[in-house]
């Protein structure tokens, strides 16, 4: 399984029906897998079928597409409070989508 850590700042924002899910965006027109991440909280009921467990945790949750790129990488999740809203946010570089596509690591070097 995946080494995702969640933060206390990220475990204390959840409720207690609420997951962290890793959604992935189509930004490419030429390639399906040209996209990008973003990671949000979601309740349990409102998951995807085809979602897939990120970690041991039972916590984080990625679409299929996301996955296939997060399975094997260690990432930390944070989340940071501005006024009523949650914003969940990763040690991901922000350009690791188009990483991802281009077969390049997502840590290190380009």
């Amino acid at each position: 399984m995946s080494p995702i850590t969640l933060t206390p700042g990220a475990r204390e924002a959840l409720s207690g029906d609420e997951v962290v899910f890793f959604d992935w965006h189509v930004t490419g027109l030429c390639c399906a897998d040209a996209g990008e991440f973003s990671v949000r909280p979601l309740r349990r009921s409102r998951l995807p079928r085809r979602a897939r467990r990120l970690g041991e945790t039972g916590l984080v949750y990625a679409h299929p597409t996301a996955w296939v790129h997060l399975a094997e990488l260690p990432v930390t999740i944070d989340c940071r409070p501005l006024w009523r809203w949650r914003r969940f946010t990763t040690d991901l570089p922000p350009d690791a989508g188009l990483r991802c596509c281009l077969g390049r690591p997502i840590y290190g070097p380009i």
